[in-house]
């Protein structure tokens, strides 16, 4: 979609990239390495984004950085176009994950929806994990970290539940989406509506 609007995946990704990291800034190899793109072409974008007025260059300790102009007129309409097409490809790319053979549960937490939580998707089944990393990768683009993703079995997963496992509770008991539940029905027994998530909260506020 952005990249119909924007003219190339590179350029795409960079402006992706700063939008959800406009407070940092960046100097080329660094963005070469997180973005896992060409020197050349990062280069290329760079300056004409800076051209464009998208990006300012500053020097520090020998090192050219570059990063976003908050004074760009455009700037907020840029990021807003950008952030609303990022969650739709991620809904497409979630649309896409869901198809997967044997996946039970499948839920976007931590990064993605601003929680405090040891992982960022959790996937629950008997699944490849191969079948999600092109899916996972498209996800990842311009996070600020590595996108942390847990794969469970259904028997670790209903496991963890009975013994009131932390990891999987935080996740519960902060924002999430649950992008595929097929889980639940087995278990016969809600264990998260049996569990009060008030001492996970307290110990956040700590």
């Amino acid at each position: 979609m952005l990249e119909q609007i924007f003219g190339s995946e590179t350029r795409t990704r960079i402006l992706k990239f700063f939008c959800i990291n406009a407070q940092e800034k960046f100097f080329i190899r660094e963005l070469t390495r997180r973005l896992g793109l060409q020197l050349n072409s990062i280069r290329r974008e760079l300056d004409n984004l800076e051209k464009f007025g998208f990006l300012k260059s500053l020097e520090e300790n020998g090192k050219k950085y570059y990063e976003v102009n908050q004074e760009f007129p455009l700037f907020l309409e840029i990021k807003n176009l950008i952030l609303k097409a990022t969650t739709l490809d991620d809904m497409f790319f979630a649309n896409k994950m869901s198809k997967v053979t044997g996946l039970k549960l499948l839920v976007f937490t931590g990064m993605l929806t601003k929680a405090s939580t040891q992982t960022d998707v959790l996937i629950v089944g008997k699944v490849r994990k191969a079948e999600f990393d092109k899916y996972l990768k498209k996800i990842a683009q311009g996070l600020p970290h590595e996108l942390r993703v847990t794969f469970l079995t259904p028997q670790d997963y209903i496991y963890r539940l009975k013994i009131v496992d932390k990891f999987v509770y935080d996740i519960f008991a902060h924002n999430r989406i649950v992008v595929v539940d097929r889980i639940s029905k087995d278990i016969g027994k809600n264990y998260l509506d049996d569990i009060s998530f008030k001492h996970y909260k307290q110990a956040e506020k700590l």
